[in-house]
């Protein structure tokens, strides 16, 4: 078979349900197109195809014989390579009408509780900010499919969608104008989300069209559930109240446990796309994973977890279990030992704070940060936050009940009162001078430890005191050496038990690293049970700003200061160009089987955790292990806050800046920019 024609035609073949290629069925062309891309041709190589399959279907229709004439003779020599330029857009390249997606059906499923997820009414599955970033694609997606795909149109939309809830507003609406850097780059955020919200929802929106096409449907429903658990139960409620019987080719008795799972387990998503065909009684489900850039977090857990995940996992005999065990334990002690001496440095800001509440000036400033009247230490859109934690501790509440205070209508005077007594009982709790039983009643929570780090961290304390930060000076680079400590007793555990069977930590270490990066998606498991296509993470912006595109769509990098085309795969050439005329790359980052499979090089039957390597070194200024497959860098695993400065220990993996380059290289070859 060394004709590149009959490569193509078996493999489109094999990729279709009956093995019978029909140049008239849309989907079948979606799936010769999707292959080509992933074949990494060049574009104008794939038009030629795309156009040949066309003349086809157009001769047929005007030949009443069915008699076609052979329109596929030239194509092998187009695969080859032919030095043919196209000239100007192809029909495959025009924005196509999105049948079914709207912003009333995008909200079918579960808009009731997506709207109070949105308004405070029920707390998020996660963060505030992570949440109106999942259920801001989805209305990007409506936003996206109203206006034929025009961002602007689309992103003005989008802002009066958001505006419409607490959360939106504080997290994805316009608040304060623009700022710019002297790159002419947006960095203050909310522009910068909303784009990741409409790249994301571009992308998503096309693997609608595709689904569609694929099953032929033309009267379906696009609805976008989000995280939460009453939105996953709502979706469950409408498939069974519409008669859906079916999703995914899965009876819906079994799939409901995919549902209500929302990202546990081996499942890599937490939102999706729902597809309904009330005439069938079937649905589609494309699960996602939406993250607002390519270097956001991909997994956290706590270390607790993931040593237990690790430890048990190695191919140990009973006696090696044992030992793993044990050690797995000596490392949960010590980063429990670096935390509660992290928690020691930030509280010796303690007695600073106590002195400057003395100061009424000082006491009200800090009040007012605290509920967000001016300077305010949090985002979320509930400003009071903090301050309801202060004024909701057990010991404040038992001061205000004996003083008489109403707690909802505290007076200026007595607001100053409750802080102080607040920052003195805190000391009391946590002066080791004291009883060990005094330390322990009422304890210091996480909660505690922001109100700390969030007035007196750094940069913190002057804005609250109005002076000079004095000793001692809160430092981020000792704050950040306790996370550091903790990421080295991790990669301590990997070596511990290399020791106890040569090669085990190694190989534990990276089977877990690929399940939590979804790797072994680009083997073709079906993660959690979901179809292996019909799952894929969405980025919604690239997080770097060294690839560029055209107008034509071909890709630049940047390598020192220069800017260097791309080849037809992806690879740096030596042709320098002026950027004047580029523009940033504006796709969302898709890491699915074609894309992933791709950056880690593997072959027919590879696995994604074959020829990996693992190292201790510095990631973004941290200490991290790092993670990478026959040299090329893969992931990185860090110790990062789980709540806030100077928070407990979160076990975090994201991909390597350098991979995640390779896959908004590759989204772009693999046409899947949307």
């Amino acid at each position: 078979m060394n004709n590149p024609l009959d490569k193509i035609l078996t493999e489109w073949a094999y990729r279709v349900h009956n093995g019978m290629p029909d140049p008239s069925n849309s989907y079948h062309v979606v799936q010769l197109e999707q292959y080509l891309n992933e074949l990494r041709l060049p574009r104008k190589v794939v038009k030629k195809v795309l156009e040949k399959v066309r003349t086809y279907v157009k001769n047929a229709e005007n030949d009443a014989s069915g008699r076609t004439g052979k329109p596929w003779g030239s194509v092998a020599k187009d695969v080859k390579g032919s030095d043919a330029e196209e000239k100007g857009e192809t029909d495959d390249t025009k924005t196509k009408p999105l049948r079914g997606v709207t912003s009333e059906s995008i909200d079918a499923m579960d808009g009731d509780e997506k709207n109070k997820t949105m308004n405070g009414e029920e707390p998020p599955p996660g963060t505030e900010s992570s949440a109106v970033a999942e259920i801001g694609v989805g209305y990007a997606m409506g936003c996206l499919a109203e206006n034929n795909n025009d961002m602007a149109a689309a992103e003005q939309c989008l802002i009066k969608k958001l505006g419409e809830s607490e959360l939106g507003k504080e997290h994805g609406a316009p608040g304060d104008p623009p700022k710019y850097n002297k790159k002419g780059d947006v960095t203050n955020g909310k522009e910068e989300i909303r784009r990741g919200m409409l790249q994301s929802a571009k992308r998503e929106n096309q693997k609608v069209r595709e689904l569609n096409e694929e099953l032929g449907w033309d009267n379906s429903e696009t609805s976008h559930v989000g995280g939460s658990k009453s939105s996953l139960e709502a979706t469950v409620q409408n498939l069974r109240d519409r008669g859906i019987t079916q999703v995914n080719g899965i009876p819906l008795d079994d799939y409901e446990k995919i549902i209500l799972g929302g990202g546990a387990g081996e499942n890599p998503t937490d939102t999706m796309v729902c597809i309904v065909n009330e005439k069938t009684g079937e649905a589609m489900m494309y699960h996602t994973s939406n993250k607002m850039t390519s270097a956001d977090q991909i997994a956290n857990g706590s270390p607790a977890k993931e040593i237990r995940e690790i430890t048990t996992s190695a191919d140990y005999d009973e006696g090696e279990q044992q030992q793993a065990v044990a050690v797995g334990k000596t490392r949960r002690t010590n980063i429990s030992k670096h935390r509660q001496a992290q928690k020691e440095y930030i509280q010796e800001q303690q007695d600073k704070m106590i002195e400057d509440s003395k100061d009424p000036k000082k006491a009200r400033k800090a009040i007012n940060r605290l509920k967000g009247v001016e300077d305010s230490v949090t985002t979320a859109a509930d400003q009071l936050k903090y301050w309801k934690k202060l004024t909701g501790h057990p010991r404040v509440k038992n001061f205000m009940k004996e003083k008489g205070y109403d707690p909802k209508n505290l007076t200026p005077e007595q607001e100053i009162e409750a802080y102080q007594f607040y920052l003195q009982e805190m000391k009391n709790i946590t002066d080791m001078d004291n009883p060990p039983e005094s330390r322990r009643q009422g304890g210091m929570g996480a909660d505690d430890i922001q109100m700390i780090t969030r007035l007196y961290g750094v940069g913190q304390e002057e804005i609250t005191t109005g002076e000079p930060a004095r000793d001692p000076i809160f430092d981020n680079d000792k704050m950040q050496s306790f996370y550091d400590l903790q990421t080295e007793e991790m990669n301590g555990l990997r070596e511990d038990m290399n020791n106890i069977k040569p090669g085990s930590g190694d190989k534990a270490f990276g089977d877990r690293m690929a399940k939590r990066l979804h790797l072994d998606m680009a083997e073709g498991h079906n993660p959690g049970g979901i179809p292996n296509d019909k799952a894929e993470t969405v980025m919604g912006a690239y997080a770097y700003k060294d690839l560029k595109v055209d107008n034509e769509g071909n890709m630049y990098q940047k390598k020192g200061k220069k800017w260097y085309k791309l080849d037809e795969s992806g690879n740096i050439t030596n042709e320098e160009v002026d950027d004047t005329d580029l523009k940033d790359y504006d796709c969302a980052v898709v890491a699915d089987k074609g894309t992933m499979s791709k950056c880690l090089g593997m072959e027919e039957g590879d696995k994604a955790t074959d020829d990996l390597g693992i190292t201790m070194g510095e990631y973004n200024g941290t200490k991290a292990i790092i993670y990478d497959r026959d040299g090329k860098q893969i992931g990185v695993q860090t110790a990062r806050s789980k709540s806030g400065p100077g928070g407990s220990m979160q076990d975090s993996v994201a991909f390597h800046k350098d991979f995640q380059r390779c896959l908004a290289k590759e989204t772009q070859l693999q046409g899947k920019c949307g």
